[in-house]
């Protein structure tokens, strides 16, 4: 199943003889920020704003991102190397359900069925009003483009059974802190997710602490898994950049959109929590879904963003306590259980994962301004800005611009509107303007020159002639069959509104 949209992808490139981007998902704007960061980091390490042609500090750091930057720069492809880690994601998401399942319940039929919940459960949903899926509670649905956020999960459940185990034998272990550390880094909602499972039942279990050598192991971990988010914090404190994007990203997901889709699973799951949890390991299960409504919370604060993906895996929990609930509640008394099992299984499965691959092609299908695909003239025209030497940033429109860093490894006027802030709305109208010949020659050329672009990329679609309309402005055209690169003769810094970090800016 996670290799449906790939699938997809490279068959809608070969029937329409088009350039695949080598995106993966639903929504590309997540792909291409993946890509552009991998750009940034295979040439600095720490990563850049790429979307935006005002300068911007190189100070954020993701592993799995300088892992690939380091492929870019031995000469992979950025797409190849972000695709690189869907393989890591999938087996460690199953191997992480698995070692879960073998944890927590007795049987093979038991086990199987929180496998299958956990990594497959899928309900429908009211989204935004209308009949969909929740995508975000699906692994299923993350493995499509969202490598990080499922190996974030896959940490967390490996943590978690190392935490339990350190604290049954009474050790003091780092490999909990070091999981959760890295889980915190790739994925900060699944580490802050961590700390609250492991503090609140600390606190419920505190009477079991005899002395301060007991509280080394969740000092620890509490400790190392909460340093990456210390960096996240002082990243959207101290670089505009992360707070603009964060500001940027606060979209409102309704609560209970997320509750009536997992509402299924999450009823049967309730039975999980009749009677006293037998172990600790129960006791952080039972606390999961309750720290990730607390996450959400959080996330929808001014503290954070993005709150749905306080959700992702949990799945998990939820499957393990339908299981054990079901379990206590007399299952293996029903006639033909393990058909009705079967049944019951696939009816919370299927639909919604066939749902998913069926309404799939409707983001991926290539449409008019949908940068999964593009022309091989556009290709080409890409591939010139990659090679050249002389540097400097890129104006495009929008639909073309998010692909530019992510595939030549330079900064665009526009292409993110969580990362090309502030006005990216403004931005994009703007540059818009500018290629379908809507400016004045003056207007043309103030905004062109206040831009901050060395380079302007003229896509497939209609677009006047810059060349006539800009006049000195012009070193050099280059042409690709419908698609074209003008070089300026001079760029001089971003400078008016589009490069001022202030929000409370007009737009000039």
């Amino acid at each position: 199943m996670s290799m449906w949209v790939v699938a997809s992808d490279l068959w809608e490139m070969v029937a329409h003889g088009l350039v695949w981007t080598g995106t993966d998902g639903f929504f590309i704007v997540d792909q291409m920020q993946y890509l552009a960061w991998i750009q940034s980091a295979s040439h600095h390490l720490l990563i850049s704003n790429l979307f935006v042609l005002r300068p911007t500090p190189s100070d954020y750091f993701q592993p799995a991102i300088v892992i690939s930057g380091a492929l870019v720069a031995l000469g992979m492809p950025a797409w190849l190397a972000l695709l690189l880690w869907k393989p890591v994601a999938v087996l460690g998401t199953f191997f992480a359900i698995r070692a879960y399942a073998y944890r927590t319940v007795e049987g093979r039929g038991a086990r199987r069925s929180v496998i299958a919940l956990g990594l497959f459960f899928g309900s429908f949903s009211l989204v935004f009003g209308g009949f969909s899926i929740v995508g975000d509670m699906m692994p299923g649905w993350l493995s499509w483009g969202y490598p990080f956020g499922l190996i974030a999960v896959a940490l967390i459940v490996f943590g978690l059974l190392a935490y339990d185990r350190a604290r049954r034998s009474g050790t003091i272990a780092w490999a909990p802190g070091l999981l959760g550390a890295v889980a915190s880094m790739l994925h900060p909602w699944q580490g802050e997710t961590m700390i609250l499972i492991i503090l609140i039942a600390e606190l419920i279990r505190w009477r079991e602490h005899s002395s301060r050598r007991d509280l080394g192991l969740p000092l620890l971990t509490l400790v190392l898994t909460g340093i990456p988010l210390a960096y996240y914090l002082a990243l959207g404190h101290f670089d505009q950049n992360w707070n603009l994007a964060r500001d940027a990203s606060k979209h409102v997901f309704s609560f209970w959109s997320i509750a009536i889709g997992i509402a299924p699973l999450a009823i049967v799951a309730s039975l999980g929590y009749l009677g006293r949890p037998r172990n600790f390991l129960e006791l952080m299960t039972r606390l999961w879904p309750l720290a990730a409504v607390l996450i959400y919370g959080l996330s929808a604060s001014t503290l954070s963003a993005t709150p749905l993906h306080a959700f992702n895996g949990i799945t998990m929990p939820l499957a393990v306590l339908a299981v054990t609930g079901v379990l206590r509640a007399g299952w293996n008394r029903i006639p033909r259980r393990r058909l009705v099992t079967v049944v019951l299984i696939a009816l919370v499965t299927i639909p919604a994962n066939a749902y998913a691959i069926a309404i799939s092609h409707t983001y991926t299908h290539p449409v008019a301004g949908n940068a999964n695909y593009i022309t091989h003239d556009e290709h080409h025209a890409l591939t010139y800005l990659a090679h050249n030497p002389d540097p400097g940033g890129v104006l495009a429109r929008f639909y073309l611009g998010e692909i530019v860093p992510g595939a030549t490894g330079r900064k665009t006027f526009v292409g993110d509107c969580l990362w090309s802030e502030p006005r990216c709305i403004n931005r994009s109208l703007r540059a818009g303007a500018l290629f379908d010949g809507s400016l004045t020659r003056a207007q043309a050329q103030r905004f062109v020159r206040r831009s901050g672009a060395r380079f302007l990329l003229a896509d497939c679609s209609r677009h006047t002639n810059l060349q006539r309309l800009l006049g000195s402005m012009v070193e050099s055209v280059h042409k690709f069959g419908c698609a074209a690169v003008v070089e300026l003769a001079h760029a001089g810094p971003a400078s008016g509104p589009f490069a001022d970090d202030s929000t409370r800016a007009r737009d000039g």
